[in-house]
């Protein structure tokens, strides 16, 4: 380990996150700092960073930064909305981005490298999805769906009716991600000429967790997403842009004379509390409530999102979609299942906060961790850890028994769909009503059962839990059955596959996309589903390794670990068993 540079001042970027404060934790207790600065998003992160981390150690001074990096110093407090209504500031914003002149006077990030006079940051924001989820791929459809309109139009167009076309070509002209973060690294490497900081180390993203292309976990919406793609792209992009930085050689004047680094978490990375949450839906400023379902035949089209007062409240009241699960700072709270697929092996698992911390700290004092991915990057991925494996199954027993004390406050912790895409939704939910209907976790016992003997019980159940069955369409997954030859969906006011529509309008339906919306998405209650269900019980009774015959060859990629049918882990070895739409099997090698 080389000497500890100079820390008398940190800069924490990000600072009020779930990795942000654990950094501030490490820091303090390692670097020593007088003064540690906390910079995040909104004056209200900050404040709780601050407030936690202040009592904790009274011996460090802590400072507080409120400030949107990417936006200029003029526009701090504006939304987005805003800044692209406003022609004032659209045009400002644009220049930052666009400028031929790299001019950066008026960027919040240099401001604030100058006012706080940092030795190290640490760069906790997750920059990819702060870039990519502004999702230039439906704006560039909607863009373009706005300019047909106006070709196929004859005649003189107004101003008001150029209105909606400006405003959407505004917003994909900022929302493109390579301008973006080649414009925040220029920015960067003139703070630092300009700066006497020493150390810089980002805590990066691979945009997947450590997975492939074809992840099962995104963020609401359906895979292959574009947006996740374009987060990893993103990532991988501001790591080649670092790797540049790193190696730029010094100023004229011989500054610049900082260690870049970056650490890029290969898993999940969680959790921050485990605990009840009034759930707010992925697209939902509000917290979400239980709908009446209705009933609707298929038709020609269908319509994703509908007006929730067309559905009415569950039993005339707001019962409130509360549920038990982990919040995982930035990712999302997720559900019991939804946790127990994402952390289940070989699926993304997961790594500790005070890990990464830890790590970042390292690299500040120069240890030779091996996860400097600037330096090695082939060996530098901070992969899943023993300390999580074993929390694991603590953590969802825990959850389990909170689940269990709160009773009937609380819905049954199934998914609420922010892990995403919706076929781990709809798995988990299928192999939810699979046990409970057969009132059994043994999974001999439920394979003893006909395909259509288990439908019938699911049926029965779901009749004798109204409950259920409005959970299950709130969260977005519909419900279909076959009425005879017609075909029928259970659903609430949003369908989260077929994805809604650019202009909101109905989606067309046909035969085969039925099909592929069923098999991806929706709560599949015909036959041929629940033959698929036995099938894979079969394949999963057979899976059960032998350790006593075979020892810890028994346990590959193909083994079931569990003696109980467990949907969490069930789910999860489906998606690493189970050959998807991209005709791949298994996430993670090792």
């Amino acid at each position: 380990m080389t000497a500890s540079p100079s820390a008398d001042t940190i800069l924490i970027l990000g600072g009020g996150g779930m990795v942000g404060v654990q950094v501030a934790r490490e820091a303090a207790r390692e670097l020593n700092p007088r003064r540690i600065v906390i910079s995040a998003l909104t004056q209200r992160e900050v404040d709780d960073a601050v407030a936690t981390l202040s009592a904790e150690t009274p011996g460090i001074e802590y400072a507080g930064a409120a400030a949107d990096i990417f936006v200029p110093e003029a526009l701090q407090g504006k939304d987005r909305a805003e800044l692209i209504e406003n022609r004032e500031y659209f045009d400002e914003l644009f220049a930052e981005i666009f400028s031929p002149e790299t001019d950066y006077s008026g960027s919040a990030f240099s401001k604030l490298i100058e006012r706080h006079r940092p030795d190290v940051i640490v760069d906790c924001i997750n920059t990819a999805t702060a870039i990519s989820y502004q999702d230039v791929f439906t704006v560039s459809r909607r863009t373009k769906m706005l300019l047909d309109a106006l070709e196929g139009r004859s005649g003189a167009i107004d101003a008001k009716e150029l209105q909606p076309l400006v405003k959407s070509v505004r917003e994909l002209l900022i929302a493109q991600g390579i301008p973006q973060i080649t414009r925040h690294i220029l920015f960067l490497h003139q703070a630092l000429e300009e700066s006497s900081v020493r150390v810089y180390v980002k805590v990066g993203t691979t945009g997947t967790g450590g997975m492939g292309i074809n992840i099962p976990y995104t963020h609401s919406e359906d895979k292959p997403s574009p947006q996740l793609l374009a987060k990893s792209a993103i990532g991988f992009a501001h790591t080649g842009l670092l790797f540049l930085l790193a190696r730029t050689p010094r100023g004229a004047e011989g500054r610049h004379g900082a260690t870049i680094k970056e650490i890029k978490p290969g898993a999940m990375i969680g959790f921050k509390r485990l605990g009840e949450t009034h759930v707010r839906l992925r697209g939902d400023r509000d917290r979400a409530f239980l709908v009446n379902a209705r009933e609707e035949e298929i038709g020609d089209a269908l319509d994703t999102r509908q007006s929730v007062d067309r559905y009415g409240r569950f039993e005339g009241r707001d019962v409130p979609l509360k549920i038990i699960g982990a919040d995982t700072g930035e990712n999302g709270f997720f559900s019991i299942g939804e946790f127990q697929a994402i952390t289940y092996p070989r699926q993304m698992e997961y790594v500790t906060p005070e890990e990464v911390a830890r790590t970042a700290v390292l690299e500040i004092l120069g240890a030779s961790t091996g996860r400097d991915v600037l330096s090695a990057i082939d060996g530098a991925i901070t992969e899943p850890s023993y300390r999580a494996g074993v929390l694991r199954d603590d953590a969802i027993r825990q959850m389990e028994r909170l689940e269990l004390a709160a009773g009937s406050d609380v819905l049954p912790s199934i998914a609420v769909g922010h892990l995403g895409p919706p076929k781990l939704t709809k798995l988990l939910t299928e192999a939810f009503l699979i046990r409970q209907a057969a009132g059994t976790d043994d999974i001999d016992v439920i394979l003893d059962r006909s395909a259509d003997a288990m439908r019938a019980l699911v049926e029965q159940y779901l009749e004798a839990n109204p409950r259920i069955v409005s959970l299950i369409v709130t969260i977005g997954i519909p419900i279909l059955r076959a009425d005879g030859r017609k075909l029928r969906l259970t659903r609430g006011p949003r369908i989260n596959i077929p994805a809604m529509a650019p202009d909101g309008a109905a989606v067309p339906l046909d035969e085969r996309s039925v099909e592929r919306y069923a098999g991806n998405g929706w709560v599949d209650l015909r036959l041929p589903n629940f033959e698929l269900w036995r099938v894979r019980l079969a394949r999963l009774s057979k899976a059960r390794p032998d350790i006593v015959a075979h020892g810890s060859a028994a346990f590959d990629i193909g083994s079931y670990s569990g003696e109980r049918f467990v949907p969490g882990d069930v789910v999860g070895w489906l998606l690493t068993n189970e050959t998807d739409d991209q005709g791949m099997v298994g996430h993670r090698l090792y």
